[in-house]
């Protein structure tokens, strides 16, 4: 598959590179985009095994480089500028890796919802990492079973309610076979290892985002990574769940416009 197979490009001006989620599609920013690539050119990457791109070869033994390798490939083959690299949920994972990697330019990050899960055992927060193992032990449990839907416990744990039920049916079925692609982000996001000193150094104007409604491991994550990191700030969505971005694509833009507050 080409490497243009890979990305949409929308706009023009300065490059803002978007990374969606698990259990989604590049549509996630399309409200978004629609008005940011007026000024911007706009890089909605589709991560491997989404939008119909193939499923990564490393399932035995995953790792995010899979992720940065690509994003990596497809920045450098459209901009020498640095970007502003937005990540959502399991995209954020993947957004706050490459900032931490340091191999591409980046101007600012923003991070929404990362769901990344290893910032709890990095900074020692025992309650929280234990509600995320009991999670995922029950949800591995579940998809082997062969439970049907099993992937809106993923939805449901992270949105903070009966987030899944809402979806139409059609969104529901898209989500199945992608299972597979979820269990390994969930790998990631518990096993990748930073220390604290790493976030600490990560020189990099940082907003990071929840919505009122969510998880409060999503809360915790955010309010951790804020804490650590020396160029951050915290923002909160009122009334907003973890899929914010498609809630309330007004709310997220006018964070990735506001200028991070330094303390």
């Amino acid at each position: 598959m080409p490497l243009s197979d890979h990305y949409q490009l929308t706009g023009s001006g300065s490059p803002i590179v978007f990374v969606h989620g698990s259990y989604a599609t590049t549509s996630t920013w399309k409200k978004m985009i629609e008005q940011l690539s007026a000024q911007h050119t706009c890089i909605a990457i589709k991560l491997p095994g989404h939008c119909g791109t193939p499923d990564p070869q490393d399932f035995d033994a995953p790792t995010i480089e899979t992720e940065l390798s690509l994003i990596e490939d497809v920045v450098r083959s459209l901009t020498d500028e640095p970007i502003h690299l937005v990540g959502h949920s399991y995209g954020g994972v993947v957004a706050l890796s490459l900032a931490l990697k340091g191999s591409l330019p980046i101007r600012e990050l923003t991070l929404l919802e990362p769901v990344a899960a290893w910032v709890l055992q990095t900074m020692g927060d025992a309650d929280m990492q234990a509600q995320v193992d009991a999670f995922v032990q029950d949800y591995r449990q579940n998809v082997a079973r062969q439970v049907p839907y099993a992937c809106a416990q993923v939805i449901d744990f992270w949105g903070g309610g009966n987030e899944f039920e809402a979806l139409p049916a059609f969104v529901k079925d898209m989500m199945v076979p992608l299972t597979a692609n979820n269990l390994r982000h969930w790998d990631l996001c518990t096993q990748i290892r930073h220390t604290r000193d790493e976030l600490a150094q990560l020189a990099i104007p940082t907003r990071i985002v929840c919505g009122t409604r969510s998880n409060e491991v999503a809360h915790a994550i955010a309010d951790h990574l804020d804490s650590v990191l020396p160029l951050s700030s915290r923002y909160d969505i009122e009334d907003a769940s973890h899929a914010m971005v498609n809630s309330h694509p007004d709310d997220c833009i006018f964070i990735l416009q506001d200028p991070v507050e330094v303390y």
